[in-house]
């Protein structure tokens, strides 16, 4: 999977497109020192994405926007357990 595009919305938002689900507008939100995804809009007649193409996504849009360091230590991705 490809980022083909990305720009900035809203405050603290980010729009991109990827070549695996063109007609799919995803949205990405910030938080904390990261980008996660929010939402998406189009593509309802193609292909659904699932959660590791989710997580491509986010890797990507993380990556580019020099982020990825902070989102590979989220506190989800370490694995701790809250007791």
């Amino acid at each position: 999977m490809k980022l083909m595009q990305w720009a900035y919305t809203r405050k603290y938002q980010v729009k991109a497109l990827f070549d695996d689900f063109p007609e799919t507008v995803f949205l990405f939100r910030r938080i904390g020192d990261y980008y996660f995804l929010y939402s998406s809009r189009g593509g309802e007649y193609g292909m659904l994405p699932e959660r590791r193409d989710y997580t491509a996504m986010e890797e990507l849009v993380n990556e580019e926007l020099g982020t990825l360091n902070h989102y590979q230590n989220r506190r989800s991705a370490r694995g701790l357990d809250v007791s």
